[in-house]
């Protein structure tokens, strides 16, 4: 049940009350790129990360790629769709990496609902966070020049992921262009121009698809 205390959906839950959707849990390990599940498929299920990442992206017509969230272990997706029972996924999830994944029924996760509603409040404050993470996407998408969008979300990265290192802070994900450009509604190729430039300043550095904030006090000046 360790999998559940670690996310912020169940954090303050004793032992012994998780230990009841121990029956309702189911593990899977999916390979590098494959797909946990696609845009239009079913909403039935609560997912929790365990291992991996994923990214939670939409395809466009012209084919840019929207991401919406790159998830790393003890993070929770998918909970809002378990309220209707008609909904269905809007947007694809894939495994970045090598990735393994718990899910939680409907059912389940309603019962416990019922009969624990103090989830209500931590409930509340995922999907606010949700939701403040969205208005600043959209506020950044209409408002903000593309550098600054990228430094922004680099310093976000770094903050929430951030791992210290002898040369900085290292982001804690494996995050390639273009899905660093589908985070901040920009072109791979204009991406690519304002790491280039920020590697050059010596504000970052890139290796090996990490990245280190080496001065965040120069990106926060472009951001």
């Amino acid at each position: 049940m360790g999998v559940l205390a670690r996310t912020p959906l169940f954090d303050g839950f004793p032992a012994d009350e998780l230990e009841t959707l121990a029956p309702a849990l189911k593990l899977r390990a999916f390979p590098k790129g494959s797909y946990l599940f696609h845009e239009g498929d079913a909403g039935a299920l609560l997912f929790v990360v365990q291992a991996g990442q994923v990214k939670i992206a939409r395809m466009g017509r012209t084919g840019e790629e929207a991401v919406y969230a790159v998830l790393l272990p003890g993070d929770v997706f998918g909970e809002l769709a378990l309220f209707d029972p008609n909904s269905v996924r809007t947007a694809d999830a894939q495994a970045v990496e090598p990735t393994e994944r718990v899910t939680l029924g409907r059912e389940a996760f309603l019962a416990f609902l019922d009969a624990h509603p103090k989830l209500i409040r931590n409930l509340v404050a995922v999907i606010g966070r949700y939701l403040d993470r969205v208005d600043d996407a959209f506020a950044e998408a209409a408002f903000v020049d593309i550098p600054a969008r990228v430094a922004r979300k680099l310093l976000d990265l770094a903050d929430t992921h951030g791992q210290s290192t002898p040369a900085g802070v290292r982001i804690g994900m494996r995050l390639s262009q273009r899905t660093l450009a589908g985070m901040v509604a920009a072109s791979r190729e204009n991406v690519n121009r304002a790491l280039r430039r920020f590697e050059t300043r010596g504000d970052i550095l890139q290796e090996a698809g990490s990245i280190t904030i080496v001065r965040p006090g120069e990106l926060r000046k472009r951001s």
